[in-house]
């Protein structure tokens, strides 16, 4: 054998020999990866990590890269990478002299952004898009736990390290492929079965489809030849137009802070000519209808009427109302509240009952405010106008236009947002005496579901038609009429100031000693056909069919002309103006000035209790299950609680100004809108009739001084008389 042959026989017996230890050694380290993996698994499941074809630069060598986290203890990291580093150079300079390593290699600084790589002749190239490994991830996180384990490892141990990572990726990326392999067979085993289905029940399906699209089709055309398609919901134009329908066609409002306003829409024909002294008169007839639609954007004439101050406005022909609502739409509709406000029964209407759009849209309710005849226009009673119409009726024409809008609104309010079965009358002053005469009308439940009455009078008609037909007669000679066609021909604006000063309501104060109330003219007759007992009777024997509630204000008598009636209230004057009612004929002056403070808030209280507050009580205290609630807060310079507290309260008109009017306003808003939507007043008690409405609403069993007055017989004989 010669020298050479010899030479390769002993580089193939050292050869062999590093195969053996470098075998011996990848089965130490499986090992432990072995148990490593077990211990992985009673903790958290560790997701095993990807290495790429080409990560390793060269066996039994590791780069470290910086890493995308932030560590804890970043410094202490870095000082041991620097120290495995050179551990790692110096044992590659060893392995080199002994003739293990065909090459060396010169680790980059892994903190650096370009790393290169040294050849033997020293020269440097950067890496060509590369990186290593160990610029991707860290040992600790390829191989859990084995950071700690690796600086103790030699030279072989780290190639049998890299050797075996390369065979786990491998084996990783044949498992990987595997399994996208099953999946792949899986999904066509379920597209095969999904086609096999289709073709087996194409038939059906293509049956189904059809009667499918033909049902549809056909129910689309019927719906097309006999319904209106443009009426299946509200028509939006120009972004601030809003149309819709009533039973007389088409209307068009407008969109006012984020509400909807209709204006002026007919309810009922016209109340002249022949059909005026006539009850209301509805549009049953396409005649008396409008052709196309309706613009109802601007604000119609109130009926013919006189102020307080003696002017005249509005006109005759009136029979219209104003719809505020929120949204025009048919689903979940919203409760409907009609406003009925007068001053009195011969003038100064709607008053302060003109619907809020804000509140409209703030409190989800619907606002609806009639037209409706005032005066002798609208109450007049007399036996040549009962003589002239069959059945035989005369008076109560106002209230007739009030039961026509109300069935109005039972026909159309759905087609503006309202729900007609929750329709809340809501009355103010005269107009609070009118809803709580037809809250004991036959079948008031027909018309609206509940009733809300403010301040007014506790004196209902008592007399008859023919009585008042009588009383009555002198009105002709006034006017100088003898017959029916003169009065319907005669200018309306005479008509109204043919009026008698004592028909005319006056503004409250104490009890004359001359006062007759029997004497008092009274507009309201009972007519034998809308009103036909006395109200009063029904309301005391009866449970009513519909929800009513009644109130009032402590100082609902407070006005200026009062006020101005002197230019300070001393003690002196108030005692002087009480001796001279009749409070000082009956011996009661001495009592009073004990009950109540000797200034104009108490005078104004006296007088409201005599006027409004306490003959409201009376008559409430005979009705079953109806609440009485009287506003105490004050406000103002005066520091009263004046007749329109509540209702500037309820439609969003109160000014607050300390923090005891802003609970009373959310707590008369509360007491309010709770009834309009729930029908109950939720603060009322077994017991408890009367509710103090202040700064919160209170509970009471009675009211201070009603009692007296009604012991001294002066309530309700002095109450006001709309």
């Amino acid at each position: 054998m010669s020298e050479n042959d010899k030479d390769t026989e002993n580089k193939s017996e050292d050869k062999k020999k590093i195969e053996a230890e470098e075998m011996e050694q990848i089965m130490n380290v499986e090992n432990k990866e072995k148990k490593i993996k077990t211990d992985n698994k009673e903790g958290m499941e560790v997701k095993p990590k990807k290495i790429p074809i080409g990560g390793i630069q060269m066996p039994g060598f590791f780069t470290r890269s910086k890493s995308k986290e932030k560590c804890k203890d970043d410094n202490d990291q870095n000082e041991q990478e620097e120290i495995d580093l050179i551990d790692q150079k110096d044992k590659t300079k060893d392995d080199q002299k002994e003739g293990t390593l065909p090459r060396m290699v010169k680790l980059p600084n892994p903190f650096r952004k370009s790393k290169l790589l040294t050849d033997d002749d020293g020269e440097s190239t950067p890496t060509k898009g590369k990186k290593s490994l160990l610029n991707r991830l860290s040992i600790g996180t390829v191989l859990p736990g084995l950071k700690k384990d690796s600086d103790n490892l030699d030279n072989q141990a780290q190639a049998g390290l890299a050797s075996m990572e390369t065979l786990e990726e491998k084996s990783t990326e044949e498992k990987l492929k595997g399994e996208e392999k099953d999946v792949e067979k899986q999904q066509v085993k379920e597209v095969s079965r999904y086609r096999q289905f289709v073709r087996t029940h194409l038939f059906a399906l293509r049956v189904f489809w059809s009667i499918l699209i033909f049902g549809g089709a056909t129910i689309c055309v019927l719906i097309i030849s006999f319904v209106d398609v443009s009426f299946c919901g509200p028509q939006l134009k120009n972004g601030k137009l809003v149309e819709t329908v009533t039973s007389c066609g088409k209307v068009e409002g407008i969109i006012e802070d984020s509400a909807v306003t209709f204006r002026g829409i007919p309810y009922a024909r016209p109340p002249v000519g022949d059909l005026r002294f006539k009850y209301a008169q509805p549009l049953n007839n396409i005649n008396h209808c409008w052709n196309g639609t309706f613009l109802a954007h601007n604000s119609s004439d109130t009926c013919l009427q006189i102020h307080s101050n003696g002017s005249i406005s509005g006109s005759e022909d009136c029979l219209t109302l104003d719809v505020i609502t929120p949204y025009v739409r048919y689903d979940n509709p919203l409760p409907v509240v009609v406003q009925i406000g007068a001053e009195s029964l011969h003038g100064d209407s709607p008053g302060k009952m003109r619907p809020s759009a804000r509140y409209a849209r703030c409190k989800d309710v619907v606002f609806v405010r009639p037209n409706f005849r005032l005066g002798v226009l609208g109450f007049l009673a007399l036996d040549i106008l009962s003589k002239d119409e069959y059945p035989h009726r005369s008076g109560n024409y106002g209230l007739s236009d009030i039961l026509e809008a109300l069935k109005w609104v039972q026909l159309n309010i759905e087609h503006f947002g309202g729900d007609p079965s929750s329709v809340t009358l809501f009355g103010y002053r005269a107009g609070a005496t009118l809803v709580t005469s037809l809250a004991t009308i036959r079948k008031p439940q027909e018309y609206f579901t509940r009733a809300w009455a403010s301040s007014g009078s506790a004196v209902y008609p008592k007399k008859s038609r023919s009585d008042a037909e009588n009383q009555n007669r002198k009105f002709l000679e006034v006017i100088q009429c003898e017959d029916v066609e003169c009065l319907r021909n005669a200018d309306a604006e005479k008509l109204l100031n043919a009026v008698e000063d004592t028909w005319r309501k006056p503004q409250p104060d104490l009890p004359h000693p001359e006062e007759d109330p029997s004497k008092l003219h009274e507009w309201l007759v009972l007519d034998g056909d809308i009103l036909q007992e006395h109200p009063a009777t029904v309301l005391a024997n009866e449970d009513l069919k519909i929800q009513l509630v009644i109130g009032s204000t402590a100082h609902a008598a407070h006005s200026e002309k009062l006020l101005l009636r002197n230019k300070e209230w001393t003690e002196f004057l108030v005692k002087e103006h009480i001796n001279m009612s009749v409070l000082a004929t009956k011996n009661l002056t001495h009592e009073i000035f004990n009950m109540y403070p000797m200034n104009y808030k108490g005078l104004s209280t006296i007088i409201s209790d005599i006027r409004i507050v306490c003959p409201l009580l009376s008559i409430s205290s005979l009705m079953r299950k109806v609440p009485f609630y009287v506003v105490t807060q004050t406000r103002g310079e005066e520091d009263v609680a004046d007749i329109e507290s509540d209702i500037d309260a309820i439609l969003g008109r109160y000014e607050p100004k300390t923090p005891a009017q802003r609970r009373y306003v959310s707590a008369m808003q509360g007491l309010f809108y709770h009834f309009v939507w729930h029908g109950k007043i939720k603060q009322q008690n077994i017991g408890h009739k009367v509710l103090i409405v202040g700064q919160d609403v209170l509970p009471n069993s009675t009211y201070p001084e009603c009692d007296y007055w009604m012991t001294k017989n002066i309530v309700p004989a002095y109450a006001a008389l709309d």
